[in-house]
C-alpha cells in the first residue's frame, strides 16, 4: 500500500531542514500547513485520452490492511491536469454481490452513473470493487453471511488513490447506493473528521442517536425513493432525517413518491454544486465523541480530540483563544491537538474538564509533532502544532457533571429495528467468534472516578482466557487497553470484538491483578471461516 510516500519523504526533508527545535513560531506552521497542500506526487498514474477527449479510467490494486488485495477503479475529469489539488468522490456499489466480477461490474456502474455529473463539476470519483463484500451463502429470513468495507480498508483505498492523484483533503466526499450507502453513514460515524460530507443513496438511513451525533461536521445529502422495497421500510431514512435536524444538523433530504430503490441520477448535478459549497471544516471549534453500537466503531480521535478508551463520551468547546472547556465520561485522560486556527499558542491556555481546570500554561509548537500526525494520519489539510494530555478529574463535582453530560445525550427518538445489511454483517460476525469462555461480576474498586475491575467467576477450560493463562479469582483490569466501568459487562466485552475483528487473529494484551501482583497477559481471538 503507497501511503503517501511522496508526503513522508517531503515530512523528512521539512525536520531536517529546521534541525534541533528552537521556539517553533506561528510563521513556521503556517508556511508547513502551505507546503503540505502545495506537495503533488511525483509521479501519476498513466493517464490515457480518449477519441471524445474523457481519460480512460485507471484501475489500480489496493492491498487491504489484512493482506488481500481489491481492485479500485479511478475516473478523472477531462480537465485535470496534476498542478492542483482535485475533489474526490469515493462511490460505492451495493451488495453483498453474489461474487468478484460481479462486484467488478458495480464498480464500472458506479463511475458510469456518476460520469457525466462529475466530469462538469470537475470531480475526480474513486470506485471500489468491493470484491471480498461478497455472499458466502444464500440469503434466508435470519441471514446472509457476509463482511463489510471496514473503515481501516476505506482509509486504505483513500491513500492509495492520494499516492498518485492530487487530492484536495477538505473536498472528500463518501456516497454509494443500496449497501454502499449504508457503508458511507458507517464510516462517517466511524471517522467523522474525514469526510466533507456524504451521500447516501436509496439508504436503509439510521436511527441510533448516538451513532448520528457523530455527523455534526458532515453535512448530508439523502435520496430515497417512497416505494423502495429492498430495505426495512421507508421509515428507517425518514427517522434519519428527523433526529438530524432535530441535533440542527446541514441535511438535505429528497423522497421521490413515485421511485424505487434506484440511482436517482438525474439529483446528481444539483448533488455537485451543493457539495461544492461545502468543503470539511479542518478546525471545527466544537467537537463531540458519542460512542455508539454501531458495526463501525468510533475512532478514539475525533478531530482534535482523543480518548484513551473506547467507550469515551466527549463534547469539546473553544469558548476563546485562551481556553477549552471539556465534558467527559468514562474516560481516565484525554490527548488535545491544538492549532493557532483554534487558540493562541502565544498566550497561556486553560483546559477545563467537567467545569474543574486541569491546565494554565502556555504550549509550545513543535515541527516534529505536526509532521509526525500528518505523516500518521496521512491527511495534509489538518497541522496540528502541539497537543496536551490531560486527566479526567474524579472528584464528586466532576462526576456528577460527567453524568449530567452523558444523560443529556439520552435518545428522544424511538430506535427503529436494526438494518437488514448490519443485521446480517454483524450476525455473520457473531456465529464465527467462538466463545469468549469467561464468566465475572464488576468489583467496584479504589481505582478512581468510576473506574472497576471484573471479577472471574469461571474459565472455559481450554478456551482462549484458559490458554492466556487467566485463572479463577483473577481481577481482570484491562483488555486492550480499555478498562471496566461500574456498569461494564462481558457482553460489552464480546460486543466491541464483533465490532473491531477482522479476518486477521487479533492479540489483546490483558492487564490482571493476581493475589495483589499485577500481571501482564496476552489472549489472541480469530473469527472462524465462513
Amino acid at each position: 500500500m503507497k501511503i503517501f510516500v511522496f508526503l513522508f519523504a517531503f515530512l523528512f526533508a521539512v525536520l531536517a531542514s529546521a534541525g534541533a527545535e528552537a521556539q517553533v513560531t506561528r510563521e513556521a506552521i503556517e508556511t508547513l500547513e502551505r507546503q503540505l497542500l502545495d506537495a503533488r506526487p511525483p509521479v501519476g498514474p498513466e493517464e490515457v485520452r480518449e477519441a471524445d477527449g474523457s481519460f480512460r479510467t485507471v484501475a489500480l490494486e489496493t492491498l487491504l490492511p489484512d493482506g488481500r488485495a481489491i481492485p479500485v477503479l479511478v475516473q478523472t475529469p477531462p480537465q485535470f491536469e496534476p498542478t492542483k489539488r482535485w475533489p474526490l468522490l469515493l462511490a460505492m456499489h451495493g451488495g453483498p454481490m453474489p461474487d468478484a466480477r460481479s462486484a467488478l461490474s458495480g464498480a464500472l456502474r458506479m463511475l458510469s452513473v456518476w460520469d457525466v455529473p462529475a466530469a462538469s463539476a470537475g470531480v475526480i470519483v474513486v470506485s471500489p470493487a468491493m470484491t471480498h463484500v461478497v455472499a458466502r451463502a444464500p440469503r434466508t429470513e435470519h441471514t446472509l453471511p457476509y463482511e463489510i468495507l471496514r473503515p481501516e480498508q476505506m482509509e486504505a483505498i483513500l491513500h492509495d488513490v492520494a499516492a498518485l492523484y492530487p487530492i484536495d483533503p477538505n473536498r472528500i466526499v463518501s456516497t454509494g447506493i443500496s449497501l454502499g450507502s449504508n457503508f458511507s453513514i458507517g464510516f462517517a460515524a466511524s471517522r467523522p473528521d474525514r469526510f466533507a460530507a456524504i451521500v447516501p443513496v436509496s439508504t436503509e438511513g439510521e436511527s441510533r442517536e448516538h451513532l448520528l451525533r457523530n455527523l455534526m461536521h458532515v453535512p448530508t445529502f439523502m435520496l430515497e425513493g417512497k416505494l423502495d422495497r429492498n430495505i426495512r421500510g421507508i421509515q428507517g431514512p425518514r427517522a434519519m432525517e428527523r433526529i438530524l435536524l432535530s441535533f440542527e444538523y446541514d441535511i438535505v433530504y429528497r423522497e421521490m413518491a413515485d421511485r424505487s430503490h434506484e440511482g436517482f441520477a438525474e439529483q446528481y448535478p444539483e448533488v455537485l454544486r451543493w457539495l461544492d459549497e461545502r468543503p470539511r471544516n479542518p478546525y471545527p471549534t466544537e467537537v463531540v465523541r458519542v460512542p455508539h453500537d454501531g458495526i463501525m466503531p468510533l475512532a478514539r480521535r475525533v478531530h482534535w480530540i482523543e480518548s484513551d478508551t473506547r467507550r469515551g463520551i466527549v463534547r469539546a468547546r473553544v469558548t476563546s483563544h485562551e481556553r477549552i472547556d471539556i465534558d467527559a465520561r468514562w474516560v481516565r485522560s484525554l490527548r488535545v491537538f491544538l492549532t493557532d486556527h483554534l487558540v493562541d499558542l502565544d498566550a497561556p491556555i486553560e483546559i477545563h474538564i467537567n467545569g474543574e481546570r486541569v491546565y494554565r500554561d502556555t504550549v509550545e509548537r513543535s515541527l516534529e509533532l505536526a509532521a509526525e500526525d500528518v505523516r500518521e494520519r496521512g491527511d495534509p489539510g489538518r497541522v496540528y502544532a502541539a497537543s496536551l494530555l490531560v486527566h479526567v478529574p474524579t472528584s464528586v463535582a466532576s462526576l456528577a457533571k460527567a453524568r449530567a453530560f452523558s444523560e443529556s445525550l439520552e435518545p428522544s427518538h424511538p430506535e427503529g429495528i436494526l438494518s437488514f445489511w448490519e443485521m446480517y454483517a454483524q450476525r455473520s460476525i457473531e456465529n464465527r467468534l467462538p466463545s469468549l469462555g469467561l464468566e465475572g461480576h464488576i468489583v467496584p474498586g479504589d481505582l478512581g472516578g468510576e473506574l472497576a475491575a471484573l471479577r472471574v467467576d469461571a474459565i472455559e477450560k481450554a478456551g482462549i482466557f484458559d490458554k492466556a493463562g487467566l485463572q479463577e479469582g483473577d481481577l481482570l483490569l484491562e483488555v486492550d487497553g480499555e478498562p471496566f466501568f461500574n456498569d461494564s459487562t462481558v457482553s460489552e466485552l464480546r460486543a466491541w470484538l464483533v465490532r473491531e475483528l477482522d479476518a486477521r487473529p487479533r492479540k489483546l494484551a490483558l492487564r490482571v491483578l493476581r493475589r495483589g501482583a499485577e500481571l501482564a497477559l496476552d489472549v489472541t481471538v480469530s473469527l472462524e471461516p465462513f
